[in-house]
């Protein structure tokens, strides 16, 4: 596989999860939670995750922004590297405070290893050579 068919297979199908996983957060908040093993929160508590849900959903959606042009790869990477980092680090540090269930790690771990593979990829610079 080139490195170039990676970067777009790669950008489509972390875009499709996160704005599947936003937009069945926003409609069926509790319902999402169950899939993963998470019980959820009170009832009056749903509408926040719902809210969080078009966050997500925003996120897997700026890797569209990619398919579009592979200028903004670089970019793309970058932020969407950043967030999950940044959700990754504190999500784990919910649950070591116990403020989460130990469920909770499937979504540190997704997100810490695809910033991860990002990172990776961009200290590469495949992104560079994908633009030509």
């Amino acid at each position: 596989m080139s490195k170039t068919k990676f970067l777009i297979g790669w950008s489509a199908a972390v875009g499709a999860m996160d704005t599947l996983t936003g937009l069945l957060l926003v409609v069926a908040p509790a319902a999402t939670l169950g899939l993963l093993g998470i019980a959820p929160p009170s009832a009056d508590a749903l509408i926040f995750l719902s809210w969080i849900g078009v966050f997500v959903g925003a996120v897997g959606l700026s890797y569209g922004l990619v398919l579009i042009n592979r200028r903004r790869g670089t970019t793309v990477w970058m932020f969407t590297a950043l967030v999950r980092v940044l959700v990754g680090v504190f999500v784990v540090c919910q649950i070591a405070a116990e403020n989460f269930s130990l469920q909770w790690v499937a979504v540190a771990l997704t997100d810490l290893l695809v910033a991860g593979v990002q990172l990776t990829v961009l200290r590469a610079r495949w992104w560079e050579e994908a633009r030509r």
